[in-house]
C-alpha cells in the first residue's frame, strides 16, 4: 500500500515542479517612468528618391503625413540610414511637384532610400 504522504513527496521533488529562484538584481529590467517615455522631436518627411552628387541636389519622396512646415524653403532636414547613422544635411527648396521635394545638399552625401526627418521646433 502507498501512502499519500510519499506520492505528494515525490511529485513535489521532481524538476519540472520546482520554482526557479528570482533573477539577480543586476539582471533585472528597469521600470522607466511614464514621464521618462517622450516622443522624438525628429518627423519623419519621406525617402531620398533621387541625387545628383555634382550639381548637390537630392529628390525627396514625401511621406503621406509629412508635416508641411517641414517642406518650407530653406528648412533643414536630415538624410539617415535606416540604421539611424546621419549620412546628409539637407535644404529644402521650393521645387515642389506632387510629393516629390527637391533638396540643396548642404553637406555629406545622402544614398538612395535614405530616411529624411525633420527637427520638430
Amino acid at each position: 500500500m502507498v501512502r499519500p504522504g510519499l506520492v505528494c513527496l515525490a511529485l513535489l521533488s521532481l524538476p519540472a515542479c520546482r520554482v526557479s529562484p528570482p533573477l539577480p538584481s543586476a539582471a533585472r529590467v528597469p521600470v522607466l517612468a511614464a514621464a521618462s517615455l517622450v516622443p522624438s522631436p525628429r518627423l519623419i518627411v519621406g525617402r531620398i528618391l533621387a541625387v545628383d552628387l555634382e550639381r548637390r541636389f537630392a529628390f525627396v519622396e514625401l511621406a503621406t503625413d509629412a508635416p508641411s512646415a517641414a517642406f518650407a524653403e530653406g528648412t533643414e532636414l536630415v538624410a539617415r540610414s535606416l540604421d539611424l547613422v546621419e549620412t546628409a544635411r539637407l535644404q529644402a527648396s521650393p521645387q515642389m511637384r506632387g510629393r516629390t521635394l527637391g533638396t540643396t545638399i548642404q553637406q555629406g552625401r545622402p544614398n538612395l532610400g535614405d530616411e529624411v526627418v525633420w527637427l520638430a521646433p
